[in-house]
């Protein structure tokens, strides 16, 4: 299987998808001239929001002069014929949405196991990077989220990567939320002890031939600490861990 984990595969400033970094040939380049894609929910109930998002990835690889033989979405209407539906298709798209609800939503029915046997191309955005993750950070993201349980701690995922993943970050390091700065109050007292990675829109983790590679700009928060990794235009690998 071919991964892309991404922030974000959509250029807002062009509506296609990003071409720095490499991302568009290479990702595309990893799809057949026909693909069946296999979108997976991030809220297994919201059927109108999921399927728009679907379909707007779906107008954007036909844009690119891809045939997109058939879109399926994944969600709890039929989660039990998971197995089936991953048969039938080249190409997982892993939503974006709210992170908390998507990792439940997973850890309903055997998706891990079903990737780990997967043979085709699985682009992953936004919460479903973060969920991708041996281990996931449920960061607040939505309001009264800062003191909620549910929230502010690490819990399994998918296990394709051993990167603690957090997108669409932005160097300012100026997102609020409850009233409070994110990243000083919440990111950074709780990685003191494990690294957490911050990747902008445009950057993404992708699998090759010799191993997993941080394709873009990308930070790390460790230790109270703020490294810069990376820049757009360089690649690094990910020592296995």
């Amino acid at each position: 299987m071919k991964y892309f984990l991404t922030s974000s595969p959509i250029d807002e400033d062009t509506g296609s998808f990003f071409e720095k970094n490499n991302f568009k040939e290479r990702f595309l380049s990893s799809l057949g001239e026909k693909t069946d894609i296999l979108f997976v929910a991030s809220d297994p109930k919201d059927y109108e929001v999921t399927e728009y998002f679907a379909h707007d990835l779906a107008s954007c690889i036909e844009k690119e002069g891809l045939k997109v033989n058939s879109l399926t979405v994944l969600d709890d209407r039929n989660k039990g014929k998971a197995a089936s539906l991953f048969s039938k298709c080249n190409l997982v798209i892993l939503s974006g949405g709210h992170t908390p609800t998507q990792n439940k939503f997973f850890s309903s029915f055997p998706l891990k196991m079903l990737i780990s046997r997967f043979k085709g191309t699985l682009l992953a955005i936004s919460a479903g990077s973060m969920n991708s993750g041996k281990e996931v950070y449920l960061m607040p993201e939505e309001e009264g989220e800062t003191k909620s349980e549910e929230c502010n701690k690490l819990v399994k995922g998918l296990g394709l990567t051993s990167l603690v993943i957090i997108p669409h970050y932005r160097a300012e390091e100026n997102d609020e939320l409850d009233g409070i700065n994110l990243y000083r109050e919440i990111v950074y007292p709780f990685f003191k002890n494990r690294a957490v990675m911050c990747i902008p829109d445009g950057t993404y983790i992708y699998s090759s031939d010799e191993g997993e590679v941080i394709a873009g700009e990308c930070w790390s928060i460790y230790g109270g600490k703020r490294n810069k990794i990376s820049e757009d235009g360089e690649e690094v690998f990910v020592e296995k861990g």
